[in-house]
C-alpha cells in the first residue's frame, strides 16, 4: 500500500485567501461551511433539509449506511451564530 502524506488543516489565513478567491455568495458558503463544521465534501453533498435541526442549533450528519445502516454513526454538530 503506497503511502499516503498526511493533510494538514487550513489556518485562517488560508480559508480568507479561498473565499476570497470565490465569486459568488453560494461559493463562499460552502466553502466557510466546510471550514466551520469540519464536514467532509461527500457530507456536505448528502446534506438534507432534515438534517439541520434549527430549533436545537445543530445538523446531524450520519455515516456510512445513512441512518438508517447496521453500523451507521452519528455526529452532532453544533450551530453558532
Amino acid at each position: 500500500m503506497p503511502y499516503q502524506y498526511k493533510r494538514e488543516p487550513l489556518n485562517d489565513d488560508e480559508v480568507n485567501k479561498l473565499t476570497n478567491a470565490c465569486d459568488t455568495f453560494r461559493e463562499k458558503f460552502v466553502v466557510w461551511t466546510l471550514f466551520d463544521t469540519g464536514l467532509t465534501l461527500s457530507e456536505f453533498a448528502d446534506l438534507k433539509k432534515d438534517n439541520i435541526r434549527w430549533q436545537e442549533r445543530r445538523l446531524v450528519i450520519y455515516g456510512k449506511g445513512g441512518p438508517y445502516g447496521k453500523k451507521t454513526k452519528r455526529r452532532i454538530i453544533p450551530m453558532t451564530d
